[in-house]
C-alpha cells in the first residue's frame, strides 16, 4: 500500500537530523508539503537540495523549538504560507545521561524545556488552527525511557515520560474536534548520537543482547511510524503509545 500525503501540511521540529530529517524525507515524497524548524538551518538547506523540493512545498526557519517567542513566529509563518495545519511532529529534543545526583538545575531545566517544553509551546500554537479547522494529527515523539527505568537517563525519562502522559491527556481534552494526538517511543536507534554511545562497548553490547531483534533500529523505522500516524490508516487511534523499539518492551 502506499500511503499518500497529498496536500497535507505537516509541521516538525528538530528536523535538522535523525528522525525528524528522515520524517520530512518521508513525509514529502508521499506528497506533503513540510514547514521545518531546526536550530542549524545548514542542514535543512542539504535536505531541501537532496529533495529538488519546491519552495511551494518546502518551508523551513532556523531557531530553537523550546522558545515562545520563535515557535509562535514560526507557526504563523507556515499557516501564512501554507493556509492550514495538518499535522504536528514534535521532534525536537535532546539526549541526556547523567546520574541523578551529578545532574545540575540547570542541565535538568534544559532537559525538560527543551524535550517537554518543545511540545507544548508547538502544540498549543497549532491547536487553534486545527480546532478551526476541525481536524489534525498531533505526534509527539517520546522513548521507552519513558516508561521504563534505566540508570543515569531518570531525567530524560521524566521529560518523555511526562510527554507521555500529555498525549494522552490531550488526546481525550480535543478529541471532539477530530483531532487524534498519539506518541511514537522509540528504542534504540541510528540517530546522531549512536556513534558516541558505542564508545561504550559494553553498554552497547547489553543494549543489542536485550534487544529481542538483536539490532539497533534506524531512523526510518521511526519516519515509518509517524507516517502511519499522519495518515488515513490511523483514523480510528487515539491516546496511544506506539513503542518502536525492536521488541524490548515486550519483556
Amino acid at each position: 500500500m502506499n500511503i499518500q500525503l497529498a496536500n497535507k501540511v505537516v509541521v516538525i521540529t528538530g528536523a535538522g537530523k535523525g528522525i525528524g530529517y528522515e520524517t520530512a524525507k518521508m513525509f514529502y515524497k508521499c506528497g506533503a508539503k513540510i514547514a521545518l524548524i531546526s536550530r542549524d538551518a545548514g542542514d535543512l538547506v542539504r535536505l531541501q537540495n537532496n529533495l529538488r523540493a519546491e519552495d511551494d512545498r518546502f518551508f523551513f526557519i532556523e531557531g530553537d523549538a523550546s522558545l515562545e517567542i520563535i515557535v509562535l513566529n514560526f507557526i504563523e509563518q507556515v499557516f501564512q504560507k501554507f493556509g492550514r495545519i495538518d499535522c504536528l511532529v514534535n521532534n525536537a529534543g535532546i539526549r541526556f545521561r547523567k546520574s541523578f545526583l551529578e545532574t545540575t538545575q540547570q542541565e535538568w531545566q534544559e532537559v525538560i524545556n527543551v524535550n517537554l517544553g518543545s511540545v507544548i509551546l508547538n502544540t498549543k500554537a497549532v491547536l487553534p488552527h486545527m480546532i478551526a479547522q476541525k481536524s489534525g494529527r498531533i505526534i509527539n515523539i517520546a522513548s521507552i525511557v519513558g516508561a521504563l527505568g534505566l540508570p543515569d537517563l531518570s531525567i530524560y525519562g521524566a521529560s518523555k515520560g511526562a510527554i507521555i502522559s500529555l498525549t494522552k491527556s490531550l488526546a481525550l481534552e480535543f478529541s471532539s474536534f477530530n483531532i487524534n494526538v498519539n506518541s511514537i517511543a522509540p528504542g534504540f536507534c541510528n540517530t546522531s548520537y549512536a556513534d558516541k554511545f558505542k564508545d561504550n562497548k559494553k553498554l552497547y553490547d547489553f543494549t543489542i543482547e536485550r534487544t529481542p531483534l538483536k539490532k539497533w533500529g534506524e531512523s526510518e523505522d521511526i519516519a515509518k511510524a509517524c507516517l502511519y500516524l499522519a495518515s488515513d490508516l490511523s483514523n480510528y487511534v487515539t491516546g496511544e503509545v506506539i513503542n518502536v523499539d525492536g521488541g524490548w518492551s515486550a519483556w
